[in-house]
Order: structure tokens, then sequence, then C-alpha cells
């Protein structure tokens, strides 16, 4: 692509080295003799000694066949005489940097639709970069309504190792924000689609409104809180609702017996006919429990809890338990538990009668399921 860029300044060197190293065919006009030969032997492009705003000067500069033309002078008012005299004489796709917004209406009079305002630029970025320091990078569009920005998933942030889909069927994502590419450490960007996961350590290239991204960034970089294990044990105890009836110290004294096990997906915890000695109540993670013929029963995810009518009757398991995914878990044994529930005689009573609901309501055998009024 044949480029004509008007200015060599700073910006317009930064500009015709980035084209020239992309293979464009570059054309660089600038006054100043010092800084045409500098750019000529440093950049490799070529160089028009003259003033950018001659229709002479632009002729032997070749802007009858250029196919854009970039005006990157240090007054506005040289820029809109650039941008005119292309319009009379070319037609090239004209690109201008503002410098005063004060002009935007007299460049699109010119017919000049590529206005880049410096200033709203870099105050939009600083401004973003303030106020969300976990962002890599940032670019406003569409007149700062939307961002482009980049951010890199943390290996400890919650969105790691999800996917694509799942992050955006999440009610707390923003539906504003879209995945628009994934950058590896080797700097290679790929397209993402449904299935593509987010890999800790990757940058996430998105774009959102404005007034999303507080929320989209909040999200994507969301971590687990780190909570004190003894806290988080008494916690987990005063949610299991077979536990009700004990009193702050009997809960206490049972999160004191606890022990927490961290185990990797793919752990088998126990299987079907095992011996109950223990229950557990997941603190983070998840643990999937699977009948004979491994048909899922139940996914356990934070909160929840399972095997705790072996520990209770003393039955085999009647389940297998699997760590589905990374998970933090508090093992309750059988003494422990017994010790606390004998010494409260009428804590025990009440606990008796919750867990004879429990189990009898996983006895009960499964409804028969309706026939259609044609067939089976």
């Amino acid at each position: 692509m044949r480029i004509l860029i008007a200015g060599g300044g700073r910006v317009g060197g930064f500009l015709a080295a980035k084209l020239v190293g992309e293979k464009h065919q570059v054309t660089v006009v600038e006054r100043d003799r010092a800084v045409s030969d500098r750019l000529f032997e440093e950049v490799g492009a070529l160089v028009v000694c003259g003033d950018a705003i001659d229709p002479q000067v632009l002729e032997s500069a070749g802007i009858v066949g250029a196919d854009v033309a970039c005006a990157v002078l240090p007054r506005d008012a040289d820029n809109l005489a650039f941008a005119m005299l292309v319009r009379a004489r070319g037609g090239a796709r004209t690109m201008v940097r503002m410098l005063d917004p004060s002009y935007r209406s007299a460049y699109l009079l010119a017919g000049v639709r590529d206005i880049i305002a410096e200033a709203e630029v870099v105050v939009a970025k600083m401004t973003t970069a303030i106020d969300f320091p976990q962002i890599a990078g940032s670019l406003p569009l569409a007149a700062g309504d939307a961002v482009l920005f980049e951010l890199v998933i943390k290996p400890r942030a919650l969105v790691a190792g999800r996917t694509v889909a799942q992050v955006r069927a999440d009610p707390d994502f923003p539906k504003e924000c879209v995945f628009i590419g994934f950058l590896d450490a080797d700097g290679k960007i790929a397209l993402p689609d449904g299935a593509t996961g987010l890999r800790p350590g990757a940058t996430a290239i998105l774009v959102t409104r404005r007034d999303a991204l507080p929320q989209a960034v909040e999200f994507l970089s969301r971590e687990p809180v780190i909570q004190d294990p003894a806290t988080q044990v008494i916690d987990a105890l005063r949610k299991v609702d077979f536990l009700a009836p004990l009193d702050d110290a009997a809960i206490e004294r049972i999160a004191q017996g606890i022990v927490v096990r961290t185990e990797r997906s793919g752990e088998v915890l126990f299987r079907r006919g095992d011996p109950g000695e223990t229950f557990y109540i997941v603190l983070s993670g998840e643990v999937t429990l699977e009948a004979e013929d491994r048909t899922l029963v139940e996914h356990v995810r934070p909160g929840g809890f399972f095997g705790e009518i072996a520990l209770l009757t003393g039955q085999p398991r009647s389940t297998s338990a699997i760590v589905h995914r990374d998970a933090q878990l508090a093992e309750i044994g059988r003494d422990e538990f017994q010790e606390v529930v004998m010494a409260n005689p009428t804590v025990a009573v009440g606990m008796s009668r919750i867990l004879g609901q429990r189990l009898a309501n996983s006895a009960r055998p499964p409804a028969p399921r309706k026939r259609k009024l044609f067939g089976r």
C-alpha cells in the first residue's frame, strides 16, 4: 500500500518506521532537512524535504497515486489544509491527528472520517490505567463510549480454566463485553470461540461498553477469598442442616477435630460399599457422587456436604465420591462427632429427628414415570 505521511516528527517518524516494517511503500514530507536525512537513514522511508501544505511538494511526493494520506503535523490548521489538498488532488483515504477538539467539525467538512484525537486518547488511556491497574492496555473506541482492553488471566482467578461460553453464560459477566482474542506468552494471537479456555497467564483481549468496564474487570480479576481455615470450617459447619441444634461451643469442639484436606481432580475419596467413618464438607472445588453404574447422583460444590448418613448409621457407602475439580475438604471423623453429640442428649434428639427425615427422603423410591397416552 502507498502511504503518504505529512510530518516527520516524533509521531510521524514512529508511524513511518512501523509501516516500513510492515512492507508498505512510505513517503514522508518533512520541511526540516536534518529530520528528513535522519528518517531516510534510520527508517528507510522515501523522504521529500518540503512543506506538506504546498501543492507542488505534494505532487512531487506522489499524492495522486497514494492510497492513504496521514496528517501528523504539529498544528491543526496545517493538518486541515493538507487534508483539503489531498481531497482536491488525489482522493486518498485521509487520516489526521487532531490536537484541538474544536477542529473536529472542520475536519468532517473536509471529508476526513479517520480523526484521532490525541488528547482524548491519552486521557482515556491514563484514566483507565489509573482506575483499573489490572488492565494491561486499553484503547477508547466510538468516541470513548466503548473500550478495547487487555487483561492477563491470573493463575488464582476464578475464571482461569473456564471456557468463553461458561464465562459469557455467567449472570455476573456483563453481556456488553465480548472476547475478541487471546495472546499467548509467545505473542501469538488466537481468535476465540465458545470452547476456548481462559488459560492462566494468557492475555485476553476484549471490547466492552465503557460503563460495563468496571464489572467486566472485577469479574475477570476475581480470586477466591482467603479465609482463616478454622473460621472457614466453623462457617461451613453452621450451614449443615443436621448440626443446626448444636450451640456455638459444640460446633467449635467439632471443628477442633476436623482435618482439612486438599485433593486433586480425579482423586477417589471413597467407593460404594466402603465403610463410612467420616463425612465431608466441600470448602472449595467440586466433588461428584456416582451410583454403582457410574451415573451421576449429585454435584457437591462449596458449602455442600456428603457422607453423613454412613457416618451416623455405620452402613457402607451407598455411592462413590470422586473429586471433579481440585477441592479443599473438611473431614469429620465418627469419634469426634459422637463425643459432642453424646454429651448433649437434648441436642441428640433434635438431630435424630432431622436425620430421620433425611434418611426417609433418601430411602424413598423415585416417583414412577408417567406413561404417555400412546406407547410405553
